[in-house]
């Protein structure tokens, strides 16, 4: 699983790039989709941004700095289809180079591994206290 940190325009970005990407089999298309709905607009967000798409043209209104962005969580094989939408990108704009490079980066990093951690008396996990 990885979990990485979308703004409210990387996600709007990914969001239309992951939904016009062609695949060859359905069922490449159904983990798309998953990858979608994590990213997507939630309604409330799109109303509250006065979000507009009109054709290839698309418009928004942050209500403040920070709004809409996100922690996302992703499978592996829904970090491994969004890598691949990204490496297979056409036409993408220089000034978004820089960030998807980076997305791209972090979602080709292992995943990492879960950590089994004892419970002390008391019930307190002392381990969870040092997981930043």
């Amino acid at each position: 699983m990885q979990t990485i940190f979308l703004s409210y325009y990387h996600r709007l970005m990914l969001w239309t790039l992951t939904g016009s990407h062609s695949v060859e089999r359905l069922a490449d298309a159904a983990v798309l989709l998953r990858v979608i709905e994590k990213v997507r607009l939630t309604d409330e967000e799109s109303i509250t941004t006065e979000f507009r798409a009109n054709g290839s043209q698309i418009a928004w209104k942050l209500p403040e700095a920070g709004y809409g962005d996100k922690l996302v969580e992703f499978e592996n094989e829904e970090a491994r289809a969004l890598a691949g939408v990204i490496e297979g990108a056409r036409g993408v704009r220089v000034s978004d180079a820089e960030w998807l490079m980076k997305t791209l980066e972090k979602l080709q990093q292992p995943a990492a591994k879960p950590v089994e951690t004892a419970v002390a008396a008391g019930g307190r996990n002392h381990d969870a206290d040092d997981v930043r």
